[in-house]
């Protein structure tokens, strides 16, 4: 009898964990899914339609790149911002994590620049100045855009020979750093 018992008991205990491993591979799954299909380059498509469906805390979530970026830019000036980020990326068709990866580049997610400045992506070697974070925003999805991605520069490699020259000479650490940022953007 005991023995019964104790084998219904283990039956209850083992069920439930079994289950949620189920859910974390079925989830990690369906996340290196979704990243296979954004790739680790940049590219002039629309990354409109690159979404992946979750569920975070009960919450049906039908675009994770926000949350992403959010991650990402955990401690930041920018992290706020994160949604908007995307929605820009969108709006001008370049990959969704240019804009925070430049940023953290730059100057740490803004945390290294005046907050009046609103330059985090270091324009103009960070004499431009924005009024607000959404205006910044927009005016870097807009600029890298029409300055590189419509240029045919859709590399960080081939960005940093515009918009960072001097690195070329260093062995390319600008455009090796954004990639590294693609890499994190890509692994959360």
């Amino acid at each position: 009898m005991f023995k019964k018992i104790a084998i219904i008991s283990s039956w209850f205990l083992i069920t439930p964990i079994a289950f949620v491993l189920l859910l974390v591979l079925i989830f990690q799954t369906k996340k290196i899914d979704y990243l296979a299909t954004v790739g680790p380059q940049v590219t002039s498509q629309t990354y409109a339609d690159n979404k992946l469906d979750g569920n975070v805390l009960g919450v049906q979530i039908s675009d994770m790149r926000p949350f992403y970026v959010d991650h990402f830019l955990r401690g930041t000036k920018l992290q706020p911002y994160s949604d908007y980020m995307v929605e820009t990326a969108d709006k001008y068709s370049i990959d969704y994590r240019l804009i925070p990866a430049i940023a953290m580049k730059e100057s740490t997610g803004g945390n290294a620049v005046p907050e009046a400045s609103h330059n985090a992506w270091g324009f103009e070697n960070g004499s431009t100045q924005w009024d607000s974070w959404n205006v910044a925003i927009d005016q870097v999805g807009k600029t890298l855009k029409t300055r590189y991605i419509d240029k045919g520069m859709t590399t960080p490699d081939e960005i940093m020979a515009v918009y960072a020259p001097p690195q070329l000479e260093t062995g390319g650490k600008w455009a090796k750093d954004v990639n590294s940022f693609f890499e994190k953007l890509n692994s959360l």
